[in-house]
């Protein structure tokens, strides 16, 4: 039975299996104990001090805590197979505020969806003047600024070069690529050894070098790390009214999983994200 001090909201945030995002108002769990109910009274107790009223479960599928979920009104968002070590995941969330619940208008997935998506970002080459290599914490200054260009509003303090040297030292690999020195697109992979799986995120190209097919050289780069790392399985969280980070998803080989309602604290503030998924 878990006691009332072990979800109390200073040891919430201790919890290696708990992620509690703040800027989000959000609390992503990735074990559940045997007492889900007393669990989730103790969790939505938590997250009240923490203002956070959005839940996110991650379940295998078919398991006994997947029904238990359903028993308390958690609602199913999405799935990332392979998730767990090769298992399959589903996603589930439960709202603290029905506002929270509600989903936003613009999702481009319908359309995304029906174009042919295809790819010859790795037959081609860069286009001439820009260079693709590794991000290192020399470059977490140039890569701070980058991030604060593109996003007024982001999930986690990304605009601070202290926050991406310790991305760097926690199992974060960054994909840049430069126009002759400057630093124009960032993208990473976020790795969770523990399950095998990683995290394609971060990604961010200045206005005035988009659309030339940036982000289509970089997910493979980070690719192939992943593969090297032993990664089952790459994931995608894109915001629901992107049509370019879906489209190069897509293209990428990856598979919709679900969407994740009011889920991110990003561009116009919390906003619909899009699942997607590709077992390597």
């Amino acid at each position: 039975m878990i006691s009332g001090d072990f979800l109390s909201a200073g040891t919430l945030m201790e919890k290696s299996y708990f992620d509690v995002e703040l800027v989000s108002r959000r609390v992503k769990v990735y074990d559940l104990p045997d007492d889900v109910s007393g669990f989730i009274k103790e969790l939505t107790q938590a997250a009240y001090k923490k203002d956070c009223d959005k839940l996110i479960f991650y379940v295998k599928t078919g398991s006994k805590e997947e029904a238990d979920l359903q028993a308390h009104s958690c609602k199913i968002e999405g799935e990332i197979k392979g998730f767990f070590r090769g298992d399959d995941t589903r996603v589930y969330a439960k709202y603290l505020n029905p506002a929270r619940e509600k989903k936003k208008e613009g999702n481009v997935i319908d359309y995304v969806k029906q174009l042919n998506h295809t790819s010859t970002a790795k037959t081609k080459k860069l286009m001439d003047g820009y260079t693709m290599k590794w991000g290192r914490e020399e470059n977490a200054e140039e890569m701070a600024e980058l991030y604060q260009t593109a996003f007024a509003k982001y999930p986690t303090p990304i605009h601070n070069p202290e926050y991406i040297v310790d991305m760097m030292k926690d199992h974060v690999h960054f994909a840049l690529i430069f126009k002759g020195e400057k630093l124009v697109s960032a993208c990473s992979a976020d790795v969770f050894p523990e399950y095998k799986a990683a995290e394609f995120t971060d990604c961010a190209t200045l206005p005035e070098h988009r659309g030339k097919g940036l982000l289509s050289h970089q997910y493979p780069f980070l690719e192939e790390k992943a593969k090297e790392l032993g990664i089952n399985t790459m994931f995608s969280y894109t915001r629901a009214t992107s049509m370019g980070m879906n489209i190069v998803a897509a293209q990428q080989g990856f598979t919709y999983g679900g969407c994740m309602i009011q889920n991110s604290w990003i561009g116009t503030g919390l906003e619909d994200m899009n699942i997607w998924y590709k077992i390597l």
